[in-house]
């Protein structure tokens, strides 16, 4: 990772932008292939959770808010048990890459708050949780799941807990474990996978990519809030 935060943030942005593009692409192959098989699967972006959540809109994006502020709660006390237990066993909690990267987008709002702002606002908050709600949850998780359940109806099996429970769990655990590691970061890997799970969750229970995207922006928000108010000197502690 570069040490420009503005090289950084249009990295990310940039490999976001792929990530995208790959995962509707393979979602766009695989229904391909399913139609020559005899499938009648749609190409409509639908079934990677781009619809209506169930209760709504407001009602989406009410309790996505909730989660979010949630996940920033629960975060703090799994991070501070995370670094005791780290500690406890001798290894290192240095932050590899979150905490120097968080320090040079503070710089850049100091040195240029009119730009720096709406960059992290835009990147961090907005379109980095949109791309990865739509590979992890949308694509990693939902394929994962329907594939498992696709298996289980396949395999005769009729207990519910086997149909529907168990390809939901393995999904999510799976998915949730290939985020969490993807940040590349130890201390956070705990917060992660269970944020991550948490999103699957909501993702299974709306049926759509709204309310975990606006938990997830939730949660990156307060990052962010406190990248801006500390390059703003507005905030005593330092990042």
């Amino acid at each position: 990772m570069t040490g420009d935060p503005r090289e950084t943030l249009l990295l990310v942005t940039l490999q976001n932008v792929i990530l995208a593009g790959f995962t509707i692409g393979v979602f766009f192959a695989g229904v391909f292939v399913a139609r020559r098989f005899g499938s009648s699967a749609g190409y409509s972006l639908f079934s990677l959770g781009f619809v209506r959540p169930r209760g709504g809109y407001l009602g989406g994006v009410g309790v996505g808010v909730m989660v979010g502020f949630g996940a920033v709660l629960a975060g703090a006390l799994v991070n501070a048990l995370s670094i005791s237990v780290l500690e406890r066993f001798g290894y290192s909690t240095e932050s590899r890459m979150q905490q120097r990267f968080m320090q040079g987008l503070e710089g850049w709002v100091r040195e240029s708050p009119e730009l720096a702002i709406p960059a992290i606002l835009l990147v961090v908050v907005l379109f980095g949780p949109a791309v990865e709600e739509l590979v992890f949850r949308g694509g990693v998780f939902n394929g994962l799941n329907r594939l498992g359940i696709w298996i289980s109806n396949r395999t005769g099996a009729k207990n519910p807990s086997v149909t529907r429970t168990l390809p939901f769990v393995m999904a999510a655990l799976a998915s949730s474990g290939l985020f969490a590691l993807l940040h590349l970061e130890p201390v956070l890997v705990a917060s992660l996978l269970i944020l991550a799970f948490v999103l699957c969750v909501l993702f299974e229970k709306t049926g759509s990519l709204l309310p975990p995207f606006v938990a997830h922006a939730t949660f990156n928000s307060f990052a962010a809030t406190l990248i801006i108010l500390s390059g703003l000197d507005a905030l005593p502690v330092p990042i």
